[in-house]
């Protein structure tokens, strides 16, 4: 019984984590058409900046939880003036920004850390009920955040005049501009929002696992799995393939041994693809 708490915990933890990196993604996609392969790296330098915060200045942690989302967030700003809008259009040029800025970020990350693994600073302890019932307060916490900002997302999206109006780029970019909407300030958003996803779901991941230089990439390839196989432009898509996705990394490993269970989720996706290669929600990727 206890094991099947804690996998049902992991479950609802790694779903929320990998829903929310897989919108920002989708934010940035859909709207710039930008295949933001540093997507990863993002993810992976806000949980660095987290734990600097923590351990090196003693900054508080939800503080410094806050602050990473923020920082990142204006990261994100700056990379669509200064890296997308410039080639906004040109597939083969932002692709190679994109994997440029993964490189710097990685390559700084390495050089600054090492390859010394590390993890950040719980910011709740203790369990909530007693065993065989018990589950950390930390794990609890960390869906709560993630619940939270998944509702918060869904409202922002269907029912604030901005996510209307990504909304409608996403339908007809041309068609959006004619009717006053302004592009570069909406894309800027939008993009901001992916990072700030992205920066928040890396410190979440880093509370309950451990960081590396190099878990931005493993995290990538997850997230352009349920991206694509969600379908390409339907956010309602993530949140059910995100869902799979956490059953499947929860639960194949109680089943099979160390690597295995990543090599049957890919083959699984890899089936899925085969079958249906446009995706369950979307059109075709």
């Amino acid at each position: 019984m206890e094991i099947l708490i804690q996998t049902l915990a992991n479950l609802l933890i790694l779903s929320a984590i990998y829903i929310l990196v897989a919108l920002g993604f989708a934010f940035v996609f859909n709207l710039l058409g930008v295949f933001n392969l540093a997507h990863g790296s993002i993810y992976m330098v806000a949980g660095y900046i987290c734990y600097f915060l923590i351990v090196g200045i003693g900054l508080n942690s939800w503080l410094s939880m806050l602050s990473s989302v923020i920082i990142v967030g204006a990261l994100g700003i700056v990379l669509e003036k200064y890296c997308f809008r410039p080639f906004l259009g040109n597939f083969n040029r932002t692709v190679m920004i994109c994997v440029a800025i993964s490189v710097i970020l990685t390559t700084s990350i390495n050089i600054w850390i090492g390859t010394r693994i590390i993890a950040i600073p719980t910011f709740a302890s203790g369990v909530i009920g007693a065993a065989p019932y018990s589950v950390n307060i930390d794990r609890v916490v960390t869906f709560a955040i993630g619940a939270v900002i998944l509702i918060a997302v869904i409202i922002f999206v269907n029912y604030t005049r901005w996510g209307q109006q990504m909304q409608a780029m996403t339908q007809n970019l041309e068609g959006a501009a004619l009717q006053g909407i302004g592009i570069h300030r909406t894309s800027a958003i939008a993009c901001s929002l992916g990072c700030a996803l992205a920066a928040l779901s890396g410190v979440l991941s880093g509370t309950m696992y451990n960081l590396s230089p190099f878990n931005g990439d493993l995290t990538l390839i997850k997230v352009l799995m349920l991206v694509i196989v969600a379908g390409v432009g339907s956010f309602k898509g993530i949140f059910i393939m995100g869902l799979i996705m956490g059953t499947l990394y929860a639960g194949l490993p109680l089943m099979l041994p160390g690597a295995m269970s990543d090599v049957v989720a890919v083959l699984i996706v890899i089936f899925i693809l085969l079958i249906r290669p446009q995706g369950f929600f979307g059109h075709e990727a």
